[in-house]
């Protein structure tokens, strides 16, 4: 797994938000993209990239995620979906191989990759889920990548 920093500018989403344990995301994602992209497709408005989950106030009962998509500046949100922003600024990325149950690897190799570095651990990340069940890949094929902002 190749750890990369990365420069990114800030990038609205819209996605169905919640406060969820980590047992409860298999349930609470096909829920959020479907909530998500039938608020997107009542407005006629097209994602501007892959699926994305941003997670924020991590705890060990749960956080808080805004999963959805990507849209253009300015996609108001509606009842059922709100927007979120993903922060602009220096990143450390990671683009995960592999089934989604994997992910709490990759998570826990950037944690020590921080600590190996003397830098604390963002308290904010998000996933684009680049290629997945959609695909019709292999699930060991699936792609995610980890953003961490740092900046």
């Amino acid at each position: 797994m190749e750890i990369v920093r990365g420069e990114r500018t800030a990038q609205e989403i819209v996605g169905l938000r919640e406060k969820v344990r980590m047992d409860e995301l298999e349930d609470f994602f096909p829920r959020a993209m479907t909530a998500a992209a039938e608020a997107l497709g009542a407005r006629g408005v097209e994602p501007s990239g892959p699926p994305v989950a941003l997670y924020e106030d991590m705890s060990a009962e749960g956080f808080d995620v805004t999963a959805g998509y990507p849209v253009p500046a300015g996609a108001a949100p509606s009842d059922d979906v709100v927007a979120a922003m993903l922060p602009a600024g220096a990143t450390v990325e990671v683009v995960h191989e592999g089934p989604y149950e994997t992910l709490t690897a990759a998570h826990e190799e950037l944690t020590a990759w921080f600590r190996e570095n003397g830098m604390p651990s963002p308290t904010v990340v998000w996933e684009e889920y680049v290629l997945g069940p959609e695909s019709g890949a292999d699930p060991s094929r699936w792609q995610t990548r980890i953003v961490y902002p740092v900046g």
